[in-house]
């Protein structure tokens, strides 16, 4: 038995879709000036190159969408760190890259650094629910034209698993090129990088990124095209009107970098939250962002698409009770939905903080729900009527060697954070749930040390020169 859940019918889904196709071709979308805009022209969307919007006709968007596969390799140091993108296969990633940390050994709040980079990807590449890495911090101590790059070249030291990256303009995009290539996998069938290309909402997009995410689609680069839209403030306050206005800005950008990169592996993403109207904040971890969530990811694969979604997601400043429940009431929606990827893994305050002992404490709630939806085996050999009968009365199942087997085989889930301990030896260790988190990063901080860099010295030095090159290349601000 599995656990199925849909949260909008289909009628409803294609009605969302069918209004976010009538914008694109009444209202259009704004992409500047640059090549994009140039091949919507070409393929027929009507241009007004002073403005840099196309209007898109429906039939384009279709053509771009049937050309997008639903299914790819991201690829890791080596296929067995693979992460395998295939319809009701769930993963799990960290997500927002803030540039401050909760520094778990002093409990302050600080800016990030190259060290928390190097730390925080070591911690993920040992976690088993992050089948991915993105950046968990923006680290501070480097120079701004670097950063990026030298992030990208931090993260493939520090884990075997496929790492996402972000990408600024064309001059980076030979770099990030070399630098996949130096790291392993081909770019065509195991691609070691992708990359990330954001919307603008409401209805926009920068040229200069998603010309340079179009050229990276072409190398063989795959791209998560993100919407972010925020209901009541950069779109409607409704859950129907934000999620529409987020799917318009999708299939735009989707149909640009298919029309420059045809075939290209695009994942449909949508990190929606709302505009708290008592707070004038952004919320991220509100019961409508999980609503917004999950219909963004059913619109995703009616459309064909790869979906990456916001999972993990909270609102709370420190790991404790807010964290605890929103993220598990999210991730618990999210993941019902059968999305392909879910951030939020080691992340706070609307990922606008990151936690090393949060990514711990985190992996284990991922473990949780998928538990739970992954449903349970009803067979006559898991009902044990036998059994049942042959003890009768007596409570003896635990010497039963059957309970021993099913126990070592994982019949029952075995917590590192949750405490099941008696009153009397959880006061007598004297640690909380946050505590044992922590100890547990330290466990796991002092194997990576002891492992070292995954990278080997002439991978290290193209890494290094990818990085001076684009350096070199960038724009003066």
């Amino acid at each position: 038995m599995r656990t199925r859940i849909e949260w909008a019918t289909a009628d409803e889904r294609r009605l969302v879709v069918d209004a976010a196709l009538g914008l694109l071709e009444r209202n259009g979308m704004r992409f500047g000036r640059g090549d994009a805009l140039d091949a919507l022209g070409e393929a027929g969307a009507r241009v007004d190159r002073a403005a840099g919007v196309a209007r898109i006709p429906a039939t384009l968007v279709e053509d771009a969408l049937a050309r997008c596969p639903r299914e790819f390799v991201l690829g890791g140091a080596a296929p067995e760190h693979d992460c395998l993108i295939k319809d009701g296969v769930p993963h799990h990633l960290c997500s927002g890259s803030p540039p401050i940390i909760l520094d778990h050994r002093t409990g302050e709040r600080r800016s990030a650094t190259v060290r928390d980079l190097s730390e925080a990807t070591s911690i993920l590449d040992a976690t088993c629910t992050a089948s991915m890495v993105w950046a968990l911090v923006s680290v501070t101590d480097c120079p701004a034209e670097r950063w990026e790059l030298t992030s990208l070249s931090i993260m493939l030291a520090h884990t075997r698993k496929h790492v996402g990256s972000d990408v600024d303009g064309r001059w980076q995009v030979p770099s990030i090129v070399r630098m996949a290539e130096a790291a392993g996998g081909d770019l065509r069938t195991r691609p070691r990088i992708s990359v990330v290309c954001c919307t603008a909402s409401p209805l926009q997009v920068h040229p200069e990124l998603l010309d340079a995410s179009a050229d990276l689609a072409a190398a063989g680069i795959p791209i998560v095209v993100m919407s972010m839209p925020i209901a009541g403030g950069t779109a409607p306050i409704t859950v129907a009107g934000s999620v529409t206005l987020g799917v318009a800005e999708i299939l735009g950008a989707v149909t640009a970098i298919q029309l420059r990169a045809p075939g290209a592996k695009l994942f449909f993403s949508m990190v929606p939250g709302l505009l708290d109207m008592r707070q004038t904040t952004f919320v991220y971890g509100a019961l409508e962002a999980h609503l917004q969530a999950a219909l963004a990811v059913e619109i995703g694969h009616d459309l064909g698409l790869p979906v990456l979604a916001p999972g993990l997601s909270t609102d709370a400043k420190r790991p404790g009770i807010q964290a605890a429940f929103e993220k598990a009431l999210k991730g618990l929606v999210v993941t019902s939905t059968g999305a392909d990827l879910m951030t939020g893994i080691g992340m706070l305050e609307s990922a606008g903080l990151a936690s090393l002992p949060q990514i711990v404490i985190d992996d284990e709630v991922a473990q949780m729900i998928k538990g739970l939806l992954g449903g349970m085996e009803i067979t006559p050999e898991t009902i044990m009527a036998a059994d049942i009968e042959r003890l009768g009365f007596s409570a003896a199942y635990l010497k039963e060697r059957e309970t021993r087997r099913r126990f070592r085989a994982g019949e029952q889930f075995m917590p590192i954070i949750a405490d099941r301990s008696s009153y009397d030896h959880w006061q007598a260790a004297g640690k909380d749930e946050l505590a044992v988190a922590c100890e547990r990063v330290e466990e796991l901080l002092a194997a990576a040390e002891g492992r070292g860099p995954l990278l080997g010295g002439d991978q290290q030095a193209v890494m290094q020169a990818a990085i001076d090159e684009a350096a070199a290349a960038a724009p003066v601000s």
